[in-house]
């Protein structure tokens, strides 16, 4: 399970707002990153994004605690929300996200933040999803019930496997090699 991720966009508020309406969520403010907020789905399961604004990057802090104490503070340490000068456009990151609203509820609230919105059929018809363009720059995909069930069935591994069988036995052959006695796997 995802529980959350951090997206960068260039108003972090009006995009929480959004996300917690798509989602029935809680907008909550979001420390560690200035000017940031944390959605939470408000699904039981703690399923939230931190939003946080545009060139807003994580870098990881320096030196390490002691690795034998659990308990040590490890603040001083730790990864570090930091602002960037380097603002993509787009980002290969995207987010698939389940919500209670239909397409057309989910159409008309993309269409009055004024950003491009489609249903798709993935995979010639595979399975349907709405893309909803966040700022016109961050692709978010929004899953009705309907939607969200076929998804569930065709990323059972069964149904993965007998999809990609062909290309799996091209790309990863069985393999006939039986290993010597000789070798010790164990060290």
């Amino acid at each position: 399970m995802i529980n959350h991720i951090s997206i960068a966009v260039n108003e972090p508020e009006r995009v929480a707002n959004f996300l917690a309406e798509i989602w029935d969520g809680i907008v909550y403010p979001f420390p560690p990153a200035p000017d940031s907020f944390f959605v939470l789905a408000n699904d039981g399961k703690g399923t939230a994004v931190e939003i946080t604004p545009a060139g807003t990057v994580l870098v990881p802090g320096e030196g390490l605690p002691d690795e034998d104490d659990l308990d040590a503070s490890t603040e001083e340490f730790e990864a570090q929300f930091v602002k960037s000068e380097f603002v993509p456009r787009y980002v290969a990151t995207h987010l698939n996200i389940s919500t209670k609203k239909s397409i057309e509820e989910i159409r008309e609230l993309a269409k009055r933040e004024g950003w491009r919105v489609l249903v798709c059929n993935r995979g010639g018809g595979l399975f349907q999803l709405v893309e909803v363009w966040v700022e016109n720059t961050f692709m978010l995909e929004v899953m009705t019930p309907e939607q969200t069930k076929r998804y569930v069935e065709i990323t059972d591994p069964e149904f993965m496997e007998a999809a990609f069988a062909e290309t799996l036995a091209n790309t990863h052959p069985p393999s006939n090699k039986v290993l010597g006695s000789e070798l010790n796997l164990i060290g």
